[in-house]
């Protein structure tokens, strides 16, 4: 690691800054994008409301990729895995119960390939990889700590609405709660992975991460998010390598949470599964694959859920409440199929991400606890995504990105410490090809 990645770690602003000044046009607007989609300025300030600014820091990016001579690589599991799905959603959409209905939407899933590969193709190295982690987690803070004093200020009571994020995807307060059980693993892994750069003081602040996110968790008054912080805490015990510490503080923090969780919120938790929300969406899972059933392959195509639904089954019917259900009622087995094989491709290439990490000098400690806290992430949306339609919101997508990006960050370390390329484990199609977006040389300014 060199004195400069060091001072990164340390988040010295004079190192950050003169980081970023050495960064393309195409860094900067992908890190952009990221403020704009999860801060959410514009639909804060009214002042600020004129320009759709997310989806232009989108485009902008994009052609200042092209604009910059670079073009999109692809190679490994994930971007083949991508591609299929993508290809089933086109087909399916073609194919679909309402045509109209699946282009009107596809606009949305076409954004999140083109963010995945904007991601995938420009933070491609350690120093770029830790500045958009760090905002990613800055943002997140933002919520986090927003939801922590909004709670507070009512005197830790029970609203059934719960607390909300930034307005656009978080706002609603179960939507809010997926956000927070991603956050929270990674935020600790990320303390994990910096303790050794970091001061006693820098290190006890940094505890408020992790700290307001348990606390947005429970302010978010979702059932569907309470039950992910549980699964991302039993995730943290069945990875640790010292299970019964890690056990004694999972116990702790869950017998925490569950004092200050109000007693409403309790009466809620107790009545899950018999009360009329449960088995209502006890009904729409049934429901959902009855139509997988009937329409196997394909779906009744992307986007057609709520068209198909209310023609067929009940004309006041809502969202299928349930990623997996979302996905084979609407992409039929073999979407489901290549959905259930990109999950399996997040877990796998972080994994190697971490064995690749811990060869390097300084064995890696934030890339590997990074590829960590992104599987953490990962546990959280599945099962709070379990109860909710969101298939096609950022939880999903941008965590496949960071967990591509920060690969081939680590391929580009491993190059660099060793001369040539992970051998079974390079992310480009060509080891050691530049191109633009390829990892670079230790010591360069990228």
């Amino acid at each position: 690691m060199t004195a400069r990645t060091a001072a990164l770690y340390r988040l010295q602003p004079a190192e950050i800054w003169r980081f970023l000044k050495t960064q393309s046009a195409s860094y900067w607007l992908i890190c952009a994008y990221l403020f704009f989609e999860y801060v959410r300025p514009q639909s804060i300030y009214e002042g600020v409301a004129f320009l759709p600014w997310a989806f232009l820091t989108i485009v902008l990016c994009a052609l200042a990729f092209l604009l910059e001579g670079k073009r999109p690589r692809f190679g490994g599991l994930g971007d083949a895995l991508l591609a299929l799905y993508v290809m089933v959603v086109i087909v399916s959409s073609a194919l679909a119960y309402s045509p109209d209905a699946a282009f009107d939407r596809l606009p949305l899933f076409l954004s999140w390939v083109t963010i995945y590969l904007l991601i995938t193709n420009i933070v491609t190295t350690e120093k770029r990889f830790f500045v958009f982690a760090i905002s990613f987690l800055l943002y997140n803070f933002k919520m986090s700590l927003h939801a922590t004093r909004s709670w507070a200020s009512i005197g830790f009571g029970f609203r059934d609405w719960g607390t909300t994020g930034a307005p656009g995807w978080f706002h609603n307060s179960g939507e809010f709660g997926i956000e927070m059980t991603i956050f929270l693993p990674i935020s600790v892994c990320l303390i994990v992975g910096l303790r050794p750069y970091w001061s006693k003081a820098k290190l006890l602040f940094s505890t408020l991460l992790p700290a307001t996110a348990l606390l947005g968790l429970v302010a978010s008054s979702s059932r569907g998010a309470l039950l992910g912080g549980f699964a991302v805490l039993l995730w943290s015990v069945w990875v640790s390598r010292r299970k019964v510490a890690a056990l004694v503080a999972t116990t702790v923090i869950a017998i925490s949470l569950l004092a200050i969780v109000p007693e409403q919120q309790k009466e809620r938790l107790s009545a899950a599964g018999t009360d009329w929300t449960s088995t209502y969406r006890f009904t729409l899972w049934k429901d959902g694959l009855e139509i997988a059933n009937q329409h196997p392959v394909l779906g009744i195509g992307y986007g057609n859920w709520t068209t198909y639904y209310r023609k067929y089954y009940n004309p006041a019917g809502s969202l299928p409440h349930n990623i997996f259900v979302e996905a084979v009622s609407e992409l039929g087995y073999a979407g489901l199929l290549i959905f259930v094989s990109l999950i399996v491709t997040t877990f796998v290439v972080n994994r190697r991400t971490r064995r690749l990490a811990r060869v390097l000098p300084g064995e890696g400690r934030f890339l590997s606890a990074m590829a960590r806290g992104l599987d953490g992430a990962l546990v959280g949306f599945l099962v709070s995504g379990s109860f909710v339609t969101v298939l096609y919101y950022p939880y999903f997508w941008i965590n496949l990105a960071m967990t591509i990006a920060l690969n081939r960050a680590v391929c580009g370390e491993w190059s660099a410490a060793f001369g040539h390329a992970p051998r079974g484990e390079s992310a480009w199609p060509r080891a050691g090809g530049r191109g633009g977006s390829a990892p670079v040389a230790r010591g360069g300014p990228a």
